[in-house]
């Protein structure tokens, strides 16, 4: 988690880490093949672009007491790649729960099995 370590209010550490918060809890809305789409693209390193973002005041002075000016893009990038491995990571997670439960009817059958044969004899 990000907090802000300034000699600015608690108050705007507290608002970065909410920020944060919303954010790690997204759930993903997207296909699974935009999902494997997105995965891909962030394997590859390419050229960086420039990009205009607008973010509200506090999140500016908020993200300039971490990193600063000069890392001020970088932060941001690291926060953005982090938070698609999240997404990432939640939906390779639901697809791994979707495929155990569909099969955990005969898992368990034979599970049982394994451990009757496992037990003493009486």
């Amino acid at each position: 988690m990000i907090t802000a370590w300034t000699k600015g209010t608690s108050k705007a550490r507290l608002k970065l880490n909410m920020y944060c918060i919303m954010i790690y809890n997204m759930t993903p809305i997207a296909s699974e093949k935009t999902m494997l789409e997105v995965e891909r693209i962030l394997k590859r390193k390419e050229k960086k672009t420039n990009a205009s973002v607008s973010l509200s005041r506090e999140v500016i002075r908020a993200t300039d007491a971490v990193a600063g000016k000069a890392g001020r893009s970088a932060l941001v990038e690291r926060a953005i790649r982090r938070y698609f491995r999240v997404i990432l990571r939640r939906a390779r997670n639901q697809h791994d729960l979707q495929a155990i439960n569909a099969h955990a009817d005969r898992t368990n059958r034979e599970s049982d099995v394994l451990l009757d044969l496992q037990a003493w004899p009486q």
